[in-house]
């Protein structure tokens, strides 16, 4: 067996004896895209220390199951509890040893002191600046003006000192100065073009979920907004100016550095065309209706910013935890998640308002939402349906299935197959960036909107199975998860069939192969001259199979 593992021939992917053989694998592996095989090994039955955190979220969601005649789902294992909270937290999967440590131990508080662990992990920050870059700018590229890796780094800063997210709103607000020096400034600067009308909607709908974008040319047709309340939000960003400063390169030429932004005391107003053809006038006015000084004697931004977090302003705190909530359990209490006008009534409305409430009373501590929602029985039941379990997608009685973001996945592929160790990440970014272009599709309005899609489509298939991430990690190069797992199989004297089975199936899908799927791939390997052809074919199958593309 072991001259065997020895050989690196690189195996014909796209050979037709190479897909006859795939086609066979995948009947044998049907068990293992399937989300709860019946012998999947049980985790521990001993209950959670960290659930009375979380208390009042399940008593209200208990109370709304009870309501509506529903139970919830089971609860999730170990192994699916583990890889949802990589993916939803990290932006990844777990590798082989994170897997197998968590698996192994038999602690009853295991899953509190896993979400406490990510949480001070430097992929944690990491991944909520990526989510939030992407938020606020989008992907695409926003020319030269806007600096996204300052951007990035400034965010990142932010979750990972766990700043509280009333401040970290007003600083992104009212940002001025370098957008070098100040990563916040290159958000007011990526949404300036026709008159900060993108900045005006974008503000309302990341920090206050409120969408009043429509009331730009005309009332709201379902609700009491009119058209003064958008352009009343819109003359809060009169007075800003901007420079662009140059500075000598490597090269001794006058070239581009940075970009200033800065305040200037202004009196103007905002002049809007109504549907019946006369002028409207607006002057800075927040969506409650508080106004301020239509002198010079105030920053206006300064005073909007005062407005959006002001502890009496309850829309901050709701937008924020909608949001959050619907990012760990694939769905709002309303959806769009930024859309929480009157004509929108929550699924749950009164578990939203104290969760909004808790999060505001708490200092709008971010980590301890996270901590409340992760301890929640909502986030800890399965996303398989079992007997009696009807699916009711507003209770939350069991977790929504949803694709991984490209982000996640490129970062999963990565963490499962060690691709970026082999050519020692140099190619990584180069990558990412030709990864990411493949899943980006950009609407042409007056925001920049973008929106992702992996929804298994036959491009987006093939790329996967025959991409050049994909190609590369089944390659074999040296400190490639394959050399690795080759290599340290030759140490296992027991069972080295044993052993790279069970680091393939924790690598791809964080867990352990079932009694079935363990003897099949073991009379794989010993049916075949090539064991490490066969390793590859497997490795393939798994990284392509439903199981590993969604959260679950």
């Amino acid at each position: 067996m072991i001259s065997r593992i020895r050989s690196t021939r690189v195996p014909g992917l796209w050979g037709i004896k190479y897909l006859v053989r795939l086609i066979a694998l995948l009947v044998v592996m049907s068990a293992s895209q399937r989300l709860a095989a019946a012998d999947r090994p049980k985790p521990g039955t001993e209950k959670s220390k960290s659930a009375g955190r979380a208390g009042f979220i399940d008593r209200l969601l208990e109370s709304s199951w009870k309501k509506a005649g529903v139970n919830p789902a089971k609860p999730a294992t170990d192994e699916e509890y583990l890889r949802r909270a990589y993916l939803d937290l990290l932006g990844r999967i777990p590798d082989v040893q994170e897997a197998r440590a968590f698996l192994q131990t038999k602690e009853t508080d295991k899953r509190e002191k896993l979400v406490d662990f990510l949480l001070e992990h430097a992929d944690y920050p990491k991944n909520f600046a990526t989510q939030w870059t992407i938020l606020l700018i989008g992907r695409g590229n926003q020319g030269r003006m806007v600096d996204r890796g300052a951007l990035s780094s400034w965010l990142r800063k932010q979750f990972a000192a766990n700043r509280p997210w009333n401040d970290v709103v007003f600083d992104l607000v009212t940002a001025a100065g370098s957008n070098k020096q100040n990563g916040a400034v290159n958000y007011i600067l990526a949404h300036l073009e026709f008159d900060a009308v993108p900045l005006t909607s974008r503000t309302t709908r990341l920090f206050l979920g409120r969408q009043i974008q429509c009331t730009q040319c005309h009332d709201h047709p379902s609700n009491e907004w009119k058209q003064g309340d958008f352009w009343g939000i819109n003359a809060f960003f009169k007075g800003l100016k901007t420079e662009q400063k140059t500075s000598v390169n490597e090269t001794g030429l006058e070239a581009y550095d940075h970009t200033e932004l800065r305040d200037e005391p202004s009196d103007a107003y905002v002049r809007f065309e109504k549907r019946n053809g006369l002028a409207g006038i607006a002057f800075p006015k927040f969506l409650n209706g508080q106004k301020i000084s239509q002198g010079t004697d105030v920053i206006r931004r300064t005073e909007l910013g005062k407005l959006i977090v002001d502890p009496k302003n309850e829309d901050l705190s709701r937008a924020f935890v909608n949001r959050m909530w619907a990012h760990f359990m694939g769905r709002g209490f309303v959806n769009p998640v930024d859309d929480l006008g009157p004509h929108h009534t929550p699924s749950n409305p009164e578990l939203l308002d104290k969760l909004a409430r808790e999060f505001q009373e708490s200092r709008y501590d971010v980590k301890q939402l996270i901590r409340w929602i992760m301890a929640s029985r909502a986030y800890q039941v399965s996303s398989v349906k079992g007997k009696g379990v009807d699916k009711e997608e507003g209770l939350f009685n069991f977790l929504q299935l949803r694709p991984m973001s490209p982000e996640q996945l490129f970062d999963s592929l990565l963490t499962a197959t060690n691709s970026h160790r082999a050519d020692n990440g140099t190619q990584t970014d180069r990558k990412r960036d030709a990864w990411l272009r493949q899943f980006l599709f950009a609407f042409g309005n007056d925001e920049g909107e973008e929106t992702t899609s992996f929804q298994g489509t036959i491009p987006q298939a093939l790329m996967m199975m025959n991409g050049e991430l994909l190609r590369d990690a089944l390659s074999g190069k040296p400190a490639s998860f394959l050399a690795d797992c080759i290599e340290q199989a030759q140490t296992q004297a027991r069972s080295p069939e044993a052993y790279m089975v069970n680091q393939i199936y924790l690598a791809a899908l964080s867990r352990y192969p079932t009694r079935k799927e363990f003897q099949q791939a073991g009379r794989y390997l010993a049916s075949y001259p090539d064991s490490l052809q066969v390793l590859q074919d497997l490795f393939w199958a798994l990284l392509n199979s439903n199981e590993f593309i969604l959260i679950h």
